[in-house]
């Protein structure tokens, strides 16, 4: 239930990021929606970062879902709720045994969608954005989601790791696959994801067009990778998504968390060992990126003969298999996604040897600074 019905968004001046996209009869109306299970600790930080926003304060209202929490958190949020300067809303669900993170994600995003909805007026601009209990915005997050959202369906902004030691080796693979996507978005441009981009696409900083959201069905009810699983389903439908390196979130490097196999789990596994870890052939990884733009290309050209040809040379696909794949797919992304899978089973390089290769193709394609 709701602990507090949410005052009206729409009376205090508009944002300075969102006048462009407003016109006079026009709101911008976000939920930001946390899933939180015996956070007591971390509530403090959190909710402060929301008082810090440079956006105003009656464009957004904070959605806290209690995932069955046997700490005081929401005591605790609900006393502070009076004398902040936004709207906070609570709801609480049963408890599970075991942490899930998927449910309580996707309850949380319902009290947003539902907390939006009490005050809805036609023309609004709705957007849901998610974060963690353990993780703090950066003071501009808001107004930079909202300008993100200006060029995509959906944004996964970065997730940052202050606390992470200088030794630590998982934000050095963490900085690789970065530099690798830098790589991917060079070779292979997309104009709603512009290079730098990264590859993260944790919930700890995801925002969605509402509408987009709901047609998406929502995050899955599952334990782990729930995100994911739900910015892969966006791309496949045809949806815009941006990573987004502006859009910055701070979180924490706990070796102790919620989730199974989450990246507490990561995070404590590597500590544990010495061995240089491999990662993917930046090599291997290049000749993917390639195939992947000439196939993004060539989405809209498959009636010719000579550019369906020409695919399927390169892909080993025949002409008919790629226009029929292609008959099926919502956008050129998705007929990419389709027609260049995932490697399984990715020649791989032990790390320091794959950096040191990257830095050369790095130079080779001119690759901005990630």
């Amino acid at each position: 239930m709701h602990e507090r019905i949410p005052r009206g968004f729409a009376t205090a001046a508009p944002m300075r990021s969102t006048e462009a996209m407003n016109g006079a009869a026009t709101r911008t109306r976000i939920a930001i929606c946390v899933p939180v299970r015996d956070e007591f600790d971390s509530l403090p930080a959190l909710l402060d970062a929301f008082s810090k926003q440079t956006a105003a304060r009656d464009c957004f209202v904070v959605c806290l879902l209690f995932d069955g929490c046997l700490d005081g958190g929401q005591t605790y949020a609900d006393a502070r709720a009076p004398l902040l300067d936004y709207t906070l809303v609570s709801e609480r669900i049963e408890r599970q045994t075991v942490a899930n993170a998927g449910r309580a994600r996707r309850a949380a995003m319902a009290l947003g969608t539902r907390t939006l909805a009490e005050t809805r007026r036609g023309g609004d601009i709705e957007l849901l954005l998610c974060t963690d209990a353990d993780s703090v915005p950066a003071t501009d997050w808001v107004e930079t989601s909202i300008h993100a959202l200006k060029h995509a369906d959906v944004v996964a902004g970065y997730i940052e790791r202050p606390d992470a030691p200088p030794s630590d080796m998982h934000r050095r693979v963490e900085r690789y696959w970065e530099r690798l996507r830098c790589l991917q978005r060079t070779v292979d441009p997309l104009g709603h994801d512009p290079a730098p981009s990264h590859p993260s696409q944790g919930g700890a900083n995801l925002g969605f067009r509402a509408d987009v959201y709901a047609a998406l069905g929502g995050f899955d009810d599952v334990a782990t990778h729930e995100d994911v699983r739900l910015v892969t389903a966006a791309r496949a439908a045809g949806y815009r998504v941006r990573h987004d390196r502006s859009v910055r979130v701070a979180t924490s490097s706990r070796v102790h968390g919620r989730a199974v196999d989450g990246l507490a789990d990561t995070l404590r596994a590597r500590q544990s060992t010495r061995a240089m870890p491999a990662v993917q052939n930046p090599d291997a990884a290049l000749a993917r990126y390639r195939l992947c733009a000439q196939a993004r290309a060539a989405f809209d050209g498959l009636a010719d003969a000579a550019t369906a040809r020409t695919l399927a040379e390169r892909s080993g696909r025949s002409v008919a298999e790629l226009r029929a794949i292609a008959g099926e797919c919502a956008s050129a992304e998705s007929f990419v996604m389709q027609l260049v899978r995932e490697p399984e089973n990715t020649e791989e390089l032990a790390l320091d040897s794959a950096e040191q290769r990257l830095a050369q193709l790095e130079t080779a394609h001119g690759c901005p600074t990630a």
